[in-house]
């Protein structure tokens, strides 16, 4: 029998991992770039949202969840070494994933600046 710890997540704990790795992205963003900690912002504010429906409950959710979750984290990585020329490209494919996910999970018509 495999530990709970080594079960993979399911999309709702990714999901919720994504949520707090951009809250830490987007914490004095604003000092840098305005639009970018409103971007970043907006993103936490979409998957509050539909964090807990059911389609995070469901295998479908986890390819989208683990790509924005990946993407968050290389943004965060960047955040952290102040490299702001990566950090606005990695930006728009992290706004793209998370577009992906909030669509996937049933909010089409949502769109992300």
């Amino acid at each position: 029998m495999r530990e709970r710890e080594s079960m993979p997540q399911s999309g709702q704990e990714m999901l919720d991992e994504a949520i707090s790795t951009c809250e830490s992205i987007a914490v004095g963003l604003g000092a840098q770039n305005q639009g970018w900690e409103d971007s970043v912002a907006e993103i936490v504010e979409k998957f509050g949202e539909i964090s807990g429906t059911f389609f995070f409950k469901t295998i479908p959710s986890i390819p989208p969840t683990r790509t924005c979750n990946r993407d968050a984290l290389v943004v965060l990585e960047l955040r952290r070494n102040k490299d702001w020329v990566g950090f606005d490209s990695a930006l728009g494919h992290l706004i793209k994933s998370a577009q992906a996910v909030i669509e996937k999970a049933g909010m089409k018509g949502t769109t992300l600046t």
